[in-house]
């Protein structure tokens, strides 16, 4: 993944999209929210001044190159619902992905800790943007909106562009057994992901994005076409806000990517 600074504003960009689609992950730095929002809170369901958020909208959609008018977003539920966009953006709409095929939406999902998925498919020109906590994950999210390329759109998976963003790292996602057992039952294959605590009797650690990139492979998607960030966002308290480090006294990241010129 690649870092930008521009009018401020730092974000990032998956490496395997870089000048295909216009897309980028926000970090804290370079909006006006103050006290533990500080300072590019992106969340408007919070206790964050609502004018401050729109700001902050404003510069990273100016920095990153979005219209800000044309901002699709849900009222994530930590499902596997998504919503088709089509001429007109959606917004407070229930659900946690988005998929279009028309240029200039922006689709936008919302995180502090929760794994971002963007997808892009440069043949039939499709873009979708998923939201996946760790209950999106295990009812597999990444999967689901690979489906729902094919089925709306006609997509290969063998074309997909995935990108699994900065989120919580398996060293910092403990979880207890009833979690634990949770995917082990529903993918088969998350044995070789979920580890016994080092130093916690009882407890567990999830490697999140190793499950969503088996899952994006068992979709179809090529291993060679699937970038994961790497970039913990409990670790950089500099860059990211985390659920987990500092519970609701936190704003939230997002994640965008519109078809349209680069």
């Amino acid at each position: 993944m690649k870092k930008i600074e521009k009018n401020g504003a730092v974000y990032f960009v998956f490496e395997n999209m870089e000048g295909m689609v216009r897309h980028g992950f926000s970090s804290r730095i370079g909006g006006v929210s103050q006290g533990y929002f500080a300072a590019m809170n992106l969340g408007l369901y919070t206790d964050d001044n609502p004018l401050a958020v729109q700001e902050n909208r404003r510069r990273f959609c100016d920095a990153a190159g979005f219209d800000v008018n044309s901002i699709s977003g849900l009222r994530q539920q930590h499902t596997t619902d998504m919503i088709r966009v089509d001429e007109n953006p959606v917004m407070d709409m229930h659900g946690d992905g988005l998929v279009t095929n028309i240029p200039g939406q922006v689709l936008t999902t919302y995180y502090a800790d929760c794994v971002p998925l963007l997808f892009y498919d440069p043949v039939k020109k499709v873009i979708a943007n998923c939201h996946a906590g760790w209950r999106g994950t295990v009812h597999n999210m990444a999967g689901v909106a690979v489906q729902r390329m094919v089925a709306e759109y006609g997509c290969n998976p063998r074309n997909i562009l995935a990108g699994i963003g900065p989120s919580i790292c398996q060293r910092n996602f403990e979880v207890g057994p009833e979690v634990a057992q949770e995917f082990k039952d529903l993918l088969p294959f998350c044995g070789d992901f979920v580890y016994n605590s080092d130093n916690k009797p009882g407890k567990f650690h999830i490697d999140l994005w190793g499950i969503n990139r088996a899952s994006l492979m068992a979709a179809g998607v090529l291993k060679e076409n699937i970038e994961v960030a790497g970039l913990c966002t409990f670790d950089d308290e500099v860059h990211f806000y985390s659920h987990r480090r500092n519970g609701k006294q936190r704003g939230s990241l997002a994640a965008f990517i519109a078809l349209g010129d680069q």
